[in-house]
Protein backbone atom coordinates (compact mmCIF):
# COMPACT_ATOMS: atom_id res chain seq x y z
CA UNK A 1 0.00 0.00 0.00
CA UNK A 2 1.04 3.60 -0.44
CA UNK A 3 3.10 5.17 2.32
CA UNK A 4 4.72 8.57 2.64
CA UNK A 5 7.91 9.40 4.45
CA UNK A 6 7.13 11.40 7.64
CA UNK A 7 7.79 15.10 7.39
CA UNK A 8 10.52 16.49 9.66
CA UNK A 9 9.21 17.55 13.03
CA UNK A 10 8.61 21.32 13.26
CA UNK A 11 10.74 23.30 15.65
CA UNK A 12 14.01 21.49 15.03
CA UNK A 13 16.85 23.68 16.36
CA UNK A 14 18.52 25.90 13.78
CA UNK A 15 22.32 25.60 13.93
CA UNK A 16 23.99 28.71 15.27
CA UNK A 17 26.57 30.31 12.98
CA UNK A 18 30.11 29.38 13.92
CA UNK A 19 31.79 32.12 16.07
CA UNK A 20 34.82 33.99 14.75
CA UNK A 21 38.01 32.27 15.79
CA UNK A 22 40.06 35.41 16.36
CA UNK A 23 38.42 38.74 17.13
CA UNK A 24 41.75 40.49 16.83
CA UNK A 25 41.85 39.69 13.14
CA UNK A 26 39.29 42.42 12.56
CA UNK A 27 41.94 45.03 13.24
CA UNK A 28 43.98 43.98 10.26
CA UNK A 29 41.25 44.99 7.78
CA UNK A 30 42.22 48.64 7.75
CA UNK A 31 45.85 47.74 7.12
CA UNK A 32 44.91 45.72 4.02
CA UNK A 33 41.98 47.86 2.78
CA UNK A 34 43.31 48.47 -0.68
CA UNK A 35 44.13 44.81 -1.31
CA UNK A 36 40.69 43.75 -0.07
CA UNK A 37 38.93 46.25 -2.32
CA UNK A 38 40.80 44.95 -5.38
CA UNK A 39 39.97 41.37 -4.42
CA UNK A 40 36.29 42.23 -3.96
CA UNK A 41 36.10 43.92 -7.39
CA UNK A 42 37.74 40.90 -9.01
CA UNK A 43 35.22 38.57 -7.32
CA UNK A 44 32.25 40.68 -8.51
CA UNK A 45 33.59 40.64 -12.06
CA UNK A 46 33.91 36.86 -11.86
CA UNK A 47 30.31 36.45 -10.60
CA UNK A 48 29.02 38.78 -13.33
CA UNK A 49 30.85 36.74 -15.94
CA UNK A 50 29.41 33.51 -14.55
CA UNK A 51 25.84 34.88 -14.73
CA UNK A 52 26.36 36.01 -18.32
CA UNK A 53 27.63 32.56 -19.22
CA UNK A 54 24.69 30.88 -17.43
CA UNK A 55 22.15 33.12 -19.19
CA UNK A 56 23.77 32.33 -22.49
CA UNK A 57 23.39 28.59 -21.88
CA UNK A 58 19.72 29.01 -20.91
CA UNK A 59 18.97 30.98 -24.09
CA UNK A 60 20.73 28.34 -26.16
CA UNK A 61 18.70 25.57 -24.51
CA UNK A 62 15.43 27.42 -25.11
CA UNK A 63 16.28 27.96 -28.77
CA UNK A 64 17.28 24.30 -29.07
CA UNK A 65 14.02 23.14 -27.46
CA UNK A 66 11.99 25.41 -29.75
CA UNK A 67 13.74 23.99 -32.76
CA UNK A 68 13.01 20.46 -31.53
CA UNK A 69 9.30 21.25 -31.08
CA UNK A 70 9.07 22.82 -34.56
CA UNK A 71 10.81 19.81 -36.07
CA UNK A 72 8.52 17.46 -34.14
CA UNK A 73 5.40 19.29 -35.37
CA UNK A 74 6.73 19.13 -38.91
CA UNK A 75 7.39 15.38 -38.70
CA UNK A 76 4.02 14.53 -37.14
CA UNK A 77 2.06 16.79 -39.50
CA UNK A 78 3.75 15.24 -42.53
CA UNK A 79 3.53 11.68 -41.23
CA UNK A 80 1.19 9.45 -43.25
CA UNK A 81 1.34 6.09 -41.49
CA UNK A 82 3.77 3.39 -42.47
CA UNK A 83 6.62 2.28 -40.26
CA UNK A 84 8.31 4.83 -38.01
CA UNK A 85 11.82 4.41 -36.72
CA UNK A 86 11.32 1.13 -34.91
CA UNK A 87 14.49 1.35 -32.87
CA UNK A 88 13.63 4.79 -31.48
CA UNK A 89 10.02 3.86 -30.75
CA UNK A 90 11.07 0.65 -29.06
CA UNK A 91 13.65 2.45 -26.95
CA UNK A 92 11.18 5.08 -25.79
CA UNK A 93 8.49 2.50 -25.16
CA UNK A 94 10.94 0.44 -23.15
CA UNK A 95 11.85 3.47 -21.05
CA UNK A 96 8.20 4.32 -20.46
CA UNK A 97 7.16 0.76 -19.78
CA UNK A 98 9.93 0.09 -17.32
CA UNK A 99 9.72 3.42 -15.50
CA UNK A 100 7.06 2.20 -13.07
CA UNK A 101 8.08 -1.44 -12.73
CA UNK A 102 8.87 -4.63 -14.59
CA UNK A 103 5.51 -4.93 -16.37
CA UNK A 104 4.25 -2.70 -19.14
CA UNK A 105 0.80 -1.22 -18.61
CA UNK A 106 -1.46 0.55 -21.09
CA UNK A 107 -4.83 2.26 -21.02
CA UNK A 108 -6.90 2.87 -24.14
CA UNK A 109 -8.68 6.20 -23.68
CA UNK A 110 -12.07 6.73 -25.33
CA UNK A 111 -11.51 7.81 -28.92
CA UNK A 112 -12.89 11.23 -29.91
CA UNK A 113 -15.71 11.56 -32.42
CA UNK A 114 -14.61 14.09 -35.04
CA UNK A 115 -17.45 13.23 -37.42
CA UNK A 116 -19.61 16.16 -36.38
CA UNK A 117 -22.44 13.67 -35.89
CA UNK A 118 -23.38 12.54 -32.39
CA UNK A 119 -25.12 9.47 -33.82
CA UNK A 120 -21.68 8.07 -34.68
CA UNK A 121 -20.71 7.71 -31.00
CA UNK A 122 -21.58 4.01 -31.09
CA UNK A 123 -19.10 3.49 -33.92
CA UNK A 124 -16.35 5.46 -32.16
CA UNK A 125 -16.90 3.64 -28.86
CA UNK A 126 -16.85 0.38 -30.79
CA UNK A 127 -13.30 1.12 -31.94
CA UNK A 128 -12.26 1.74 -28.32
CA UNK A 129 -14.00 -1.43 -27.11
CA UNK A 130 -12.49 -3.62 -29.82
CA UNK A 131 -9.00 -2.29 -29.15
CA UNK A 132 -9.25 -2.93 -25.40
CA UNK A 133 -10.50 -6.47 -26.10
CA UNK A 134 -7.64 -7.14 -28.51
CA UNK A 135 -4.94 -5.80 -26.22
CA UNK A 136 -6.34 -7.57 -23.15
CA UNK A 137 -5.23 -10.90 -24.63
CA UNK A 138 -1.63 -9.74 -24.81
CA UNK A 139 0.80 -11.45 -22.48
CA UNK A 140 3.39 -9.24 -20.85
CA UNK A 141 1.08 -6.24 -21.02
CA UNK A 142 -1.40 -5.07 -18.38
CA UNK A 143 -4.39 -3.48 -20.08
CA UNK A 144 -6.81 -1.32 -18.09
CA UNK A 145 -10.39 -2.56 -18.33
CA UNK A 146 -13.17 -0.71 -20.09
CA UNK A 147 -14.89 0.37 -16.84
CA UNK A 148 -11.92 2.46 -15.80
CA UNK A 149 -10.88 3.65 -19.26
CA UNK A 150 -14.34 4.92 -20.21
CA UNK A 151 -14.39 7.05 -17.05
CA UNK A 152 -12.26 9.56 -18.97
CA UNK A 153 -14.73 10.02 -21.83
CA UNK A 154 -15.26 13.75 -22.26
CA UNK A 155 -12.81 14.66 -19.49
CA UNK A 156 -9.99 17.12 -20.02
CA UNK A 157 -7.15 15.76 -17.92
CA UNK A 158 -3.46 15.79 -18.66
CA UNK A 159 -1.78 12.60 -19.80
CA UNK A 160 0.53 12.46 -16.74
CA UNK A 161 -2.50 12.79 -14.43
CA UNK A 162 -4.40 10.00 -16.18
CA UNK A 163 -1.32 7.77 -16.22
CA UNK A 164 -0.84 8.32 -12.48
CA UNK A 165 -4.51 7.65 -11.64
CA UNK A 166 -4.60 4.42 -13.63
CA UNK A 167 -1.08 3.29 -12.73
CA UNK A 168 0.08 2.93 -16.34
CA UNK A 169 3.07 4.06 -18.36
CA UNK A 170 1.51 3.93 -21.84
CA UNK A 171 -1.68 5.53 -23.14
CA UNK A 172 -3.45 5.09 -26.47
CA UNK A 173 -5.66 7.93 -27.62
CA UNK A 174 -7.22 8.66 -30.96
CA UNK A 175 -10.01 10.09 -33.02
CA UNK A 176 -12.50 8.90 -35.61
CA UNK A 177 -13.84 11.01 -38.48
CA UNK A 178 -16.56 9.46 -40.62
CA UNK A 179 -17.96 11.05 -43.73
CA UNK A 180 -20.29 9.21 -46.04
CA UNK A 181 -18.74 5.88 -46.89
CA UNK A 182 -15.24 6.82 -45.72
CA UNK A 183 -13.72 6.74 -42.22
CA UNK A 184 -10.37 7.98 -40.96
CA UNK A 185 -9.03 6.71 -37.63
CA UNK A 186 -6.00 8.32 -36.04
CA UNK A 187 -4.26 6.62 -33.11
CA UNK A 188 -1.30 7.68 -30.99
CA UNK A 189 0.79 5.79 -28.45
CA UNK A 190 1.94 8.09 -25.66
CA UNK A 191 4.47 7.85 -22.86
CA UNK A 192 1.95 8.88 -20.20
CA UNK A 193 4.15 10.13 -17.36
CA UNK A 194 6.25 12.24 -19.77
CA UNK A 195 3.38 13.16 -22.13
CA UNK A 196 5.58 12.25 -25.11
CA UNK A 197 4.38 10.68 -28.36
CA UNK A 198 5.97 7.36 -29.27
CA UNK A 199 4.19 6.91 -32.58
CA UNK A 200 1.12 8.00 -34.51
CA UNK A 201 -0.83 6.20 -37.21
CA UNK A 202 -3.66 7.12 -39.56
CA UNK A 203 -5.99 4.55 -41.11
CA UNK A 204 -8.28 5.39 -44.03
CA UNK A 205 -10.98 2.90 -45.00
CA UNK A 206 -14.23 2.44 -46.79
CA UNK A 207 -17.17 1.61 -44.55
CA UNK A 208 -18.72 -1.59 -45.83
CA UNK A 209 -19.08 -3.81 -42.76
CA UNK A 210 -18.94 -1.61 -39.67
CA UNK A 211 -18.03 -4.35 -37.20
CA UNK A 212 -15.45 -5.91 -39.49
CA UNK A 213 -13.88 -2.47 -39.93
CA UNK A 214 -13.79 -1.87 -36.17
CA UNK A 215 -12.09 -5.23 -35.70
CA UNK A 216 -9.64 -4.63 -38.53
CA UNK A 217 -8.53 -1.24 -37.21
CA UNK A 218 -8.32 -2.46 -33.61
CA UNK A 219 -6.21 -5.44 -34.70
CA UNK A 220 -3.84 -3.16 -36.60
CA UNK A 221 -3.40 -0.77 -33.67
CA UNK A 222 -2.98 -3.65 -31.19
CA UNK A 223 -0.26 -5.09 -33.40
CA UNK A 224 1.56 -1.74 -33.41
CA UNK A 225 1.43 -1.52 -29.61
CA UNK A 226 2.72 -5.07 -29.20
CA UNK A 227 5.53 -4.25 -31.61
CA UNK A 228 7.05 -1.57 -29.39
CA UNK A 229 6.36 -3.07 -25.94
CA UNK A 230 9.14 -5.41 -24.80
CA UNK A 231 7.97 -8.96 -24.17
CA UNK A 232 4.39 -8.38 -25.34
CA UNK A 233 2.87 -11.18 -27.39
CA UNK A 234 -0.55 -12.39 -28.36
CA UNK A 235 -3.07 -12.66 -31.13
CA UNK A 236 -6.19 -10.65 -31.78
CA UNK A 237 -9.35 -12.74 -31.40
CA UNK A 238 -11.59 -13.49 -34.35
CA UNK A 239 -15.04 -12.01 -33.91
CA UNK A 240 -18.47 -12.98 -35.07
CA UNK A 241 -20.34 -10.03 -36.56
CA UNK A 242 -22.82 -8.47 -34.12
CA UNK A 243 -25.34 -5.75 -34.77
CA UNK A 244 -23.97 -2.52 -33.19
CA UNK A 245 -27.34 -1.88 -31.52
CA UNK A 246 -27.20 -5.32 -29.87
CA UNK A 247 -23.63 -4.75 -28.74
CA UNK A 248 -24.65 -1.43 -27.21
CA UNK A 249 -27.36 -3.20 -25.20
CA UNK A 250 -24.66 -5.52 -23.89
CA UNK A 251 -22.43 -2.57 -22.91
CA UNK A 252 -25.33 -0.86 -21.14
CA UNK A 253 -26.00 -4.09 -19.29
CA UNK A 254 -22.39 -4.36 -18.11
CA UNK A 255 -22.40 -0.73 -17.02
CA UNK A 256 -25.46 -1.35 -14.84
CA UNK A 257 -24.12 -4.71 -13.61
CA UNK A 258 -20.91 -3.09 -12.39
CA UNK A 259 -22.87 -0.85 -10.00
CA UNK A 260 -23.90 -3.92 -7.94
CA UNK A 261 -27.03 -2.30 -6.46
CA UNK A 262 -30.40 -4.13 -6.49
CA UNK A 263 -31.99 -1.64 -8.92
CA UNK A 264 -28.96 -1.77 -11.20
CA UNK A 265 -29.09 -5.58 -11.28
CA UNK A 266 -32.65 -5.48 -12.58
CA UNK A 267 -31.65 -2.89 -15.16
CA UNK A 268 -28.73 -5.09 -16.26
CA UNK A 269 -31.05 -8.09 -16.60
CA UNK A 270 -33.36 -6.14 -18.90
CA UNK A 271 -30.50 -5.00 -21.14
CA UNK A 272 -28.91 -8.45 -21.40
CA UNK A 273 -32.26 -10.14 -22.04
CA UNK A 274 -33.08 -7.66 -24.79
CA UNK A 275 -29.69 -8.32 -26.39
CA UNK A 276 -30.31 -12.09 -26.28
CA UNK A 277 -33.81 -11.63 -27.70
CA UNK A 278 -32.42 -9.63 -30.64
CA UNK A 279 -29.48 -11.99 -31.24
CA UNK A 280 -29.86 -15.43 -29.60
CA UNK A 281 -26.35 -16.41 -30.76
CA UNK A 282 -24.55 -13.50 -29.05
CA UNK A 283 -22.44 -15.34 -26.45
CA UNK A 284 -21.38 -12.26 -24.46
CA UNK A 285 -25.01 -11.36 -23.73
CA UNK A 286 -25.68 -14.89 -22.42
CA UNK A 287 -22.62 -14.59 -20.15
CA UNK A 288 -23.87 -11.23 -18.89
CA UNK A 289 -27.29 -12.72 -18.19
CA UNK A 290 -25.66 -15.59 -16.26
CA UNK A 291 -23.67 -13.16 -14.10
CA UNK A 292 -26.77 -11.08 -13.41
CA UNK A 293 -29.00 -13.98 -12.40
CA UNK A 294 -26.22 -15.22 -10.15
CA UNK A 295 -25.91 -11.91 -8.30
CA UNK A 296 -29.67 -11.43 -8.05
CA UNK A 297 -30.05 -14.91 -6.56
CA UNK A 298 -33.29 -16.76 -5.87
CA UNK A 299 -36.17 -14.53 -4.82
CA UNK A 300 -39.95 -14.45 -4.84
CA UNK A 301 -39.83 -12.90 -8.32
CA UNK A 302 -37.14 -15.22 -9.72
CA UNK A 303 -37.08 -18.40 -7.63
CA UNK A 304 -35.15 -20.28 -10.31
CA UNK A 305 -32.41 -17.65 -10.73
CA UNK A 306 -29.55 -20.15 -10.12
CA UNK A 307 -30.91 -22.51 -12.78
CA UNK A 308 -31.33 -19.61 -15.23
CA UNK A 309 -27.78 -18.49 -14.53
CA UNK A 310 -26.37 -21.97 -15.14
CA UNK A 311 -28.29 -22.38 -18.39
CA UNK A 312 -27.11 -18.99 -19.68
CA UNK A 313 -23.47 -19.71 -18.81
CA UNK A 314 -23.50 -23.09 -20.50
CA UNK A 315 -25.18 -21.61 -23.58
CA UNK A 316 -22.48 -18.91 -23.78
CA UNK A 317 -19.72 -21.56 -23.77
CA UNK A 318 -21.62 -23.63 -26.33
CA UNK A 319 -21.71 -20.57 -28.61
CA UNK A 320 -18.07 -19.57 -28.05
CA UNK A 321 -15.71 -21.88 -26.16
CA UNK A 322 -12.92 -19.27 -26.36
CA UNK A 323 -14.89 -16.61 -24.47
CA UNK A 324 -13.24 -15.87 -21.12
CA UNK A 325 -16.41 -14.19 -19.81
CA UNK A 326 -18.40 -17.39 -20.33
CA UNK A 327 -15.88 -19.58 -18.47
CA UNK A 328 -15.79 -17.02 -15.66
CA UNK A 329 -19.59 -17.09 -15.37
CA UNK A 330 -19.65 -20.88 -15.18
CA UNK A 331 -16.79 -20.95 -12.66
CA UNK A 332 -18.63 -18.57 -10.35
CA UNK A 333 -21.75 -20.72 -10.46
CA UNK A 334 -19.79 -23.92 -9.83
CA UNK A 335 -18.17 -22.26 -6.83
CA UNK A 336 -21.25 -20.67 -5.35
CA UNK A 337 -24.19 -22.90 -6.21
CA UNK A 338 -22.79 -26.44 -6.36
CA UNK A 339 -19.59 -25.85 -4.38
CA UNK A 340 -17.61 -27.76 -6.98
CA UNK A 341 -14.45 -25.86 -6.10
CA UNK A 342 -12.10 -28.09 -8.08
CA UNK A 343 -13.99 -27.66 -11.34
CA UNK A 344 -14.53 -23.96 -10.65
CA UNK A 345 -10.77 -23.61 -10.21
CA UNK A 346 -10.22 -25.20 -13.62
CA UNK A 347 -12.75 -22.89 -15.28
CA UNK A 348 -11.21 -19.77 -13.72
CA UNK A 349 -7.74 -20.77 -14.87
CA UNK A 350 -9.11 -21.45 -18.36
CA UNK A 351 -10.71 -17.99 -18.43
CA UNK A 352 -7.46 -16.30 -17.39
CA UNK A 353 -5.54 -18.33 -19.96
CA UNK A 354 -7.93 -17.13 -22.68
CA UNK A 355 -7.90 -13.52 -21.52
CA UNK A 356 -5.36 -12.59 -18.84
CA UNK A 357 -6.72 -9.05 -18.91
CA UNK A 358 -10.28 -9.93 -17.85
CA UNK A 359 -10.50 -8.31 -14.43
CA UNK A 360 -13.65 -10.12 -13.28
CA UNK A 361 -11.96 -13.51 -13.71
CA UNK A 362 -9.16 -12.45 -11.35
CA UNK A 363 -11.67 -10.82 -8.99
CA UNK A 364 -13.89 -13.87 -8.56
CA UNK A 365 -11.01 -16.35 -8.60
CA UNK A 366 -9.51 -14.35 -5.75
CA UNK A 367 -12.75 -14.80 -3.82
CA UNK A 368 -12.69 -18.58 -4.33
CA UNK A 369 -9.06 -18.77 -3.22
CA UNK A 370 -9.76 -16.67 -0.11
CA UNK A 371 -12.69 -18.83 0.91
CA UNK A 372 -10.52 -21.91 0.38
CA UNK A 373 -7.88 -20.53 2.74
CA UNK A 374 -5.33 -19.88 -0.05
CA UNK A 375 -4.83 -16.31 1.07
CA UNK A 376 -1.57 -15.43 -0.68
CA UNK A 377 -2.90 -16.49 -4.09
CA UNK A 378 -6.21 -14.79 -3.34
CA UNK A 379 -4.52 -11.48 -2.68
CA UNK A 380 -2.43 -11.78 -5.83
CA UNK A 381 -5.53 -12.22 -7.99
CA UNK A 382 -7.53 -9.60 -6.09
CA UNK A 383 -4.74 -7.07 -6.49
CA UNK A 384 -4.38 -8.01 -10.15
CA UNK A 385 -8.08 -7.30 -10.70
CA UNK A 386 -7.70 -3.84 -9.14
CA UNK A 387 -4.61 -3.16 -11.27
CA UNK A 388 -6.65 -4.01 -14.37
CA UNK A 389 -9.72 -2.01 -13.35
CA UNK A 390 -8.68 0.52 -10.68
CA UNK A 391 -11.84 2.64 -10.88
CA UNK A 392 -14.26 -0.27 -10.41
CA UNK A 393 -15.93 -0.03 -7.01
CA UNK A 394 -17.10 -3.64 -7.20
CA UNK A 395 -13.58 -4.94 -7.76
CA UNK A 396 -12.15 -2.87 -4.91
CA UNK A 397 -14.99 -4.16 -2.74
CA UNK A 398 -13.95 -7.72 -3.54
CA UNK A 399 -10.32 -6.98 -2.68
CA UNK A 400 -11.46 -5.55 0.66
CA UNK A 401 -13.29 -8.82 1.37
CA UNK A 402 -10.23 -10.87 0.32
CA UNK A 403 -8.10 -8.90 2.78
CA UNK A 404 -10.76 -9.30 5.50
CA UNK A 405 -10.93 -13.08 5.10
CA UNK A 406 -7.11 -13.08 5.11
CA UNK A 407 -7.18 -11.28 8.51
CA UNK A 408 -5.49 -8.18 7.05
CA UNK A 409 -8.02 -5.82 8.57
CA UNK A 410 -6.14 -2.56 8.10
CA UNK A 411 -5.77 -3.18 4.36
CA UNK A 412 -9.38 -4.33 4.14
CA UNK A 413 -10.55 -1.06 5.68
CA UNK A 414 -8.47 0.98 3.22
CA UNK A 415 -9.87 -0.84 0.16
CA UNK A 416 -13.43 -0.70 1.48
CA UNK A 417 -13.15 3.07 1.88
CA UNK A 418 -11.82 3.37 -1.67
CA UNK A 419 -14.75 1.34 -3.00
CA UNK A 420 -17.21 3.52 -1.08
CA UNK A 421 -15.55 6.67 -2.40
CA UNK A 422 -16.49 5.48 -5.90
CA UNK A 423 -19.95 4.06 -5.08
CA UNK A 424 -21.14 5.02 -1.59
CA UNK A 425 -24.09 2.59 -1.49
CA UNK A 426 -22.13 -0.64 -2.00
CA UNK A 427 -23.50 -2.96 0.73
CA UNK A 428 -20.58 -5.42 0.94
CA UNK A 429 -18.04 -2.61 1.08
CA UNK A 430 -19.95 -1.12 4.02
CA UNK A 431 -19.90 -4.50 5.75
CA UNK A 432 -16.19 -5.00 5.03
CA UNK A 433 -15.33 -1.60 6.48
CA UNK A 434 -17.50 -1.93 9.58
CA UNK A 435 -16.35 -5.46 10.37
CA UNK A 436 -12.69 -4.61 9.75
CA UNK A 437 -12.91 -1.64 12.13
CA UNK A 438 -14.48 -3.97 14.68
CA UNK A 439 -11.63 -6.46 14.37
CA UNK A 440 -9.05 -3.66 14.57
CA UNK A 441 -10.59 -2.69 17.93
CA UNK A 442 -12.45 0.50 16.96
CA UNK A 443 -16.07 -0.19 18.03
CA UNK A 444 -16.89 3.51 18.50
CA UNK A 445 -15.87 4.23 14.92
CA UNK A 446 -18.11 1.34 13.85
CA UNK A 447 -21.08 2.87 15.68
CA UNK A 448 -20.45 6.27 14.09
CA UNK A 449 -20.12 4.73 10.62
CA UNK A 450 -23.26 2.58 10.89
CA UNK A 451 -25.34 5.40 12.33
CA UNK A 452 -24.87 7.80 9.42
CA UNK A 453 -26.63 6.61 7.36
CA UNK A 454 -28.49 4.34 9.74
CA UNK A 455 -27.79 0.63 9.44
CA UNK A 456 -30.71 -1.35 8.02
CA UNK A 457 -29.42 -4.71 6.76
CA UNK A 458 -29.27 -7.61 9.27
CA UNK A 459 -25.51 -7.89 8.71
CA UNK A 460 -24.91 -4.23 9.54
CA UNK A 461 -27.29 -4.37 12.52
CA UNK A 462 -25.48 -7.36 14.02
CA UNK A 463 -22.14 -5.58 13.57
CA UNK A 464 -23.68 -2.56 15.31
CA UNK A 465 -24.90 -4.78 18.16
CA UNK A 466 -21.43 -6.28 18.65
CA UNK A 467 -19.90 -2.79 18.65
CA UNK A 468 -22.47 -1.59 21.19
CA UNK A 469 -21.72 -4.51 23.52
CA UNK A 470 -18.00 -3.71 23.32
CA UNK A 471 -18.54 -0.06 24.21
CA UNK A 472 -20.51 -0.82 27.37
CA UNK A 473 -24.03 -0.55 25.95
CA UNK A 474 -25.46 -4.10 26.32
CA UNK A 475 -29.04 -2.81 26.39
CA UNK A 476 -28.73 -1.42 22.85
CA UNK A 477 -27.11 -4.65 21.69
CA UNK A 478 -29.89 -6.81 23.20
CA UNK A 479 -32.58 -4.60 21.64
CA UNK A 480 -31.09 -5.03 18.17
CA UNK A 481 -30.74 -8.81 18.54
CA UNK A 482 -34.27 -9.18 19.93
CA UNK A 483 -35.69 -7.25 16.98
CA UNK A 484 -33.79 -9.40 14.47
CA UNK A 485 -34.85 -12.63 16.21
CA UNK A 486 -38.55 -12.00 15.60
CA UNK A 487 -38.16 -11.08 11.94
CA UNK A 488 -39.49 -13.44 9.27
CA UNK A 489 -37.55 -14.99 7.78
CA UNK A 490 -35.06 -15.06 10.62
CA UNK A 491 -31.65 -13.75 9.47
CA UNK A 492 -29.86 -16.88 10.65
CA UNK A 493 -26.40 -16.07 9.25
CA UNK A 494 -26.05 -12.63 10.85
CA UNK A 495 -27.48 -13.83 14.16
CA UNK A 496 -25.01 -16.72 14.14
CA UNK A 497 -22.24 -14.10 14.03
CA UNK A 498 -23.70 -12.41 17.09
CA UNK A 499 -23.76 -15.62 19.13
CA UNK A 500 -20.30 -16.64 17.97
CA UNK A 501 -18.97 -13.23 19.08
CA UNK A 502 -20.83 -13.62 22.39
CA UNK A 503 -19.26 -17.01 23.06
CA UNK A 504 -22.54 -18.96 22.73
CA UNK A 505 -21.17 -21.70 20.47
CA UNK A 506 -24.24 -23.92 20.63
CA UNK A 507 -26.69 -21.26 19.48
CA UNK A 508 -24.27 -20.07 16.81
CA UNK A 509 -23.97 -23.58 15.36
CA UNK A 510 -27.73 -24.16 15.54
CA UNK A 511 -28.27 -21.04 13.44
CA UNK A 512 -25.55 -22.10 10.98
CA UNK A 513 -27.34 -25.44 10.59
CA UNK A 514 -30.42 -23.44 9.65
CA UNK A 515 -28.34 -21.57 7.04
CA UNK A 516 -27.14 -24.88 5.59
CA UNK A 517 -30.75 -26.04 5.25
CA UNK A 518 -32.31 -22.83 3.89
CA UNK A 519 -29.52 -21.06 1.95
CA UNK A 520 -26.68 -23.52 1.41
CA UNK A 521 -25.16 -21.25 -1.25
CA UNK A 522 -23.95 -19.05 1.64
CA UNK A 523 -21.78 -21.77 3.18
CA UNK A 524 -18.63 -21.07 1.10
CA UNK A 525 -18.62 -17.51 2.43
CA UNK A 526 -18.87 -18.76 6.01
CA UNK A 527 -16.11 -21.37 5.70
CA UNK A 528 -13.21 -18.97 6.36
CA UNK A 529 -15.10 -15.99 7.78
CA UNK A 530 -13.09 -14.63 10.76
CA UNK A 531 -16.37 -14.12 12.65
CA UNK A 532 -16.56 -17.87 13.21
CA UNK A 533 -12.99 -18.48 14.33
CA UNK A 534 -14.27 -19.30 17.83
CA UNK A 535 -16.44 -22.17 16.59
CA UNK A 536 -14.26 -23.36 13.69
CA UNK A 537 -12.70 -26.26 15.59
CA UNK A 538 -16.12 -27.73 16.44
CA UNK A 539 -17.00 -31.05 14.81
CA UNK A 540 -20.48 -29.67 14.09
CA UNK A 541 -18.97 -26.75 12.17
CA UNK A 542 -16.77 -29.06 10.12
CA UNK A 543 -19.74 -31.26 9.23
CA UNK A 544 -21.69 -28.18 8.13
CA UNK A 545 -18.93 -27.03 5.83
CA UNK A 546 -19.03 -30.43 4.13
CA UNK A 547 -22.76 -30.10 3.42
CA UNK A 548 -23.47 -30.64 -0.31
CA UNK A 549 -25.24 -27.81 -2.11
CA UNK A 550 -28.12 -28.35 -4.46
CA UNK A 551 -27.22 -27.11 -7.91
Amino acid sequence: MESDQPAPAPGDPVPEPAPAKDAAAAGSVSADAEAAAKKKKKKKDKVRSAWISFAGRIVAQILGAAATVVLGIYVVSNYKGGSDRGGESSTRATRAARAAGSESAVAVLPFDNFSGDASQEYFVDGITEALIADLARTRGLRVISRTSSMYYKGQKKSMPDIAAELGVDLLVEGSVARSGNRVRVTAQLIDGPRDEHIWARTYDHKVDDVLALQSQIATAIAGEVRGVVPGASGQSPSRRAVDPAVYELYLRGRHAWNKRTPDAMQEARRYFQEAVDKDPNFALAHAGLADTYHLIGPSADIPDAPAKARAAAERAIQLDETLAEAHTSLARLLHRTTRDVDRADIEYRRAIELNPGYATAHQWYGTLLAESGRHKEAQEHGERAVALDPLSAAIRQSLALVYFVGRQYDRAAVEARRALDITPELPLARQALARSLLEIGQPREVIAFLTEPAASSPDDLVTLAIAASRTGDPARARAIVTDLSVRQPVPAGPLARWYAASGDTDRALTLLEQVAKETPRMLPQIANDPSFDRVRSSARFKRLMATPTAG
